[in-house]
């Protein structure tokens, strides 16, 4: 019984220093054939990338809970970059976005592909194009 408390304990802690919530949040799914090292989402309006909203690297089929509050602007629609670790910068524009959206990231060679489901259950894709850049990642 004191290991089950402990577990409990432990899973509560774990939660709180994630700090978020399915219910605000996003979903970031790779299912692109090479590790990703940079989710970028900025609003439209912004000239700029923002920092990543990631702090590690994403796997192959690895999914990622990231924090809506790191990124949420006066706006539905975000430009979204996503670098692998081939240095292939990814860029979907105008992408409309909210809160429990699921985001699946897939691409090959300099095509991309968005797909955003939506938390009631609707599917749209996006279309992007990769340049080569260089960066400082191994």
């Amino acid at each position: 019984m004191k290991r089950i408390i402990t577990l409990v304990l432990a899973l509560l802690l774990l939660a709180a220093l994630c700090g978020c919530t399915p219910a605000e949040s996003i979903t970031f799914k790779n299912d692109h054939l090479c590790d990703i090292h940079g989710i970028y989402i900025s609003p439209i309006s912004e000239e700029e990338w923002t920092d990543s909203v990631n702090y590690t690297i994403l796997k192959k089929d690895a999914t990622l809970r990231i924090s809506f509050k790191k990124f949420a602007a006066d706006t539905d629609a975000y430009d979204v970059g996503v670098l692998d670790d081939t240095d292939m910068f990814y860029e979907f524009f105008e992408v409309p976005l909210a809160v429990g959206d699921t985001l699946a990231f897939s691409g090959t060679g300099m095509f991309g592909t968005l797909t955003v489901t939506s938390a009631d259950g609707n599917v749209e894709t996006y279309e992007g194009y990769g340049n080569e850049v260089e960066t400082t990642t191994n």
